[in-house]
């Protein structure tokens, strides 16, 4: 096998995992999440944005309820415990961030 046909399967291999994954997530009723990081205030938060706004209020609703208000100014407060901004959720701890995962993925 040359280079060419090794970076072809590569490539098909790659497209079948986002395929499987995909149909995985839809029939288990599954939320693709995004996961990153961001600095606020200076301070390194992790990030999670929901593929669709399907359930934002819903995730809101349960984000106020498990770890309190946040800023009613969005990130302009300085070092909340997290941060609904940008189509994010923002989490200054780790532990939360997998606290949501857990619930939502």
């Amino acid at each position: 096998m040359n280079a060419n046909d090794q970076v072809l399967v590569d490539i098909a291999y790659k497209m079948a995992q986002d395929i499987d994954t995909e149909i995985l997530m839809t029939t288990m009723g599954w939320h693709k999440l995004e996961l990153s990081d961001g600095l606020v205030h200076g301070k390194r938060y992790l990030t999670v944005h929901p593929d669709n706004g399907e359930h934002w209020n819903e995730m809101m609703t349960w984000m106020v309820g498990t770890f309190g208000a946040t800023a009613h100014d969005g990130v302009w407060t300085p070092d909340m415990r997290w941060y609904a901004n940008n189509a994010k959720f923002w989490f200054q701890d780790p532990a939360d961030l997998t606290l949501f995962l857990l619930k939502w993925s």
